[in-house]
């Protein structure tokens, strides 16, 4: 088995098992460790983004790390920092391209090629001056100060939203539109939110954005996959936020499915990343109020 399918494969066992004790409130654990302390990024100050997001994410939560920064031994190294001795590291995954020669043209071309690096968390090392961390959280959390930069961030976005008074919230392809109950409907704020998060998610799927292929037939395969997208990218937004998303209900009748396609096909769990990192991207890009910070 190569590096990058014994690493997808040890990333789908911790989805599976986070779903198995936690239910339709699996990714709670991941959501709490980002608001506690930030996204996961790199000791060079590039986030990390889709499945590394994930599972970096989960490491912060299972192992109770105190910080979001993850770096490699030479990164550490570069940085002054010793990785202690006997640390376990966690595996990422990146992808770039490289240029062979095809034997039929002989003209140059591009092969996707997967990197696995081992990274080490802050915690997880000596001497290393982490003040920078601070200066950055509290730079962004700014944005972030109550319920109402939130709805200011939601509003900017330009979704067709429509508040009913019907008791489901659901995203209609056909005319492109989220519908949603009214916020008194909600027990609070953060419930009223972190639906619609996840309605968005579904939104960013339509043909003129993401183009997921959304007319599904429900409990198909496909039907729930796209609501692990959903699900993923909307725990994505609500980490940002710091909005706690409240579990759904009627997403106890995929956790199965989940489980067994991650258990059948553990790449399935890289491709839902990707999809909810494009899909949160793109909310986030539409947004006239977000200033994303670039990495370094």
């Amino acid at each position: 088995m190569s590096k990058t399918n014994e690493a997808l494969n040890a990333i789908a066992q911790t989805v599976i098992g986070m779903m198995n004790e936690h239910g339709t409130n699996w990714t709670k654990p991941w959501k709490d460790a980002v608001r506690a302390h930030g996204q996961p990024v790199s000791a060079r100050k590039r986030p990390y983004t889709g499945i590394n997001r994930i599972s970096l994410g989960l490491s912060i939560a299972l192992q109770g790390h105190t910080s979001p920064v993850f770096g490699t031994f030479k990164q550490w190294k570069s940085l002054g920092a010793n990785v202690k001795k006997g640390s376990k590291g966690y595996k990422v995954i990146f992808y770039t391209t490289v240029v062979v020669k095809d034997k039929d043209t002989d003209k140059d071309k591009a092969l996707p090629c997967a990197k696995v690096y081992t990274v080490f968390n802050s915690d997880q090392v000596e001497n290393w001056d982490g003040s920078w961390l601070e200066e950055d959280i509290e730079e962004f959390d700014q944005q972030w100060n109550d319920i109402k930069d939130v709805d200011r961030f939601i509003n900017s976005i330009g979704a067709d939203i429509t508040l009913d008074n019907s008791n489901s919230a659901f995203y209609r392809p056909s005319t492109d539109s989220i519908h949603m109950p009214n916020k008194a409907q909600f027990n609070d704020a953060q419930g009223y939110y972190g639906t619609l998060f996840h309605e968005l998610v579904h939104w960013t799927g339509h043909e003129t954005r993401e183009d997921r292929k959304l007319n599904t037939r429900f409990g198909s395969d496909k039907y729930a996959f796209e609501e692990l997208v959903a699900e993923l990218g909307g725990a994505m937004l609500s980490g940002i936020t710091g909005v706690e998303a409240t579990p759904r209900e009627d997403h106890a009748i995929y956790l199965n499915n989940w489980m067994q396609c991650l258990k059948d096909e553990p790449k399935a769990i890289q491709k839902a990343c990707s999809l909810a990192e494009k899909a949160s991207q793109f909310i986030l890009n539409s947004s006239s109020t977000i200033v994303m910070k670039e990495a370094a």
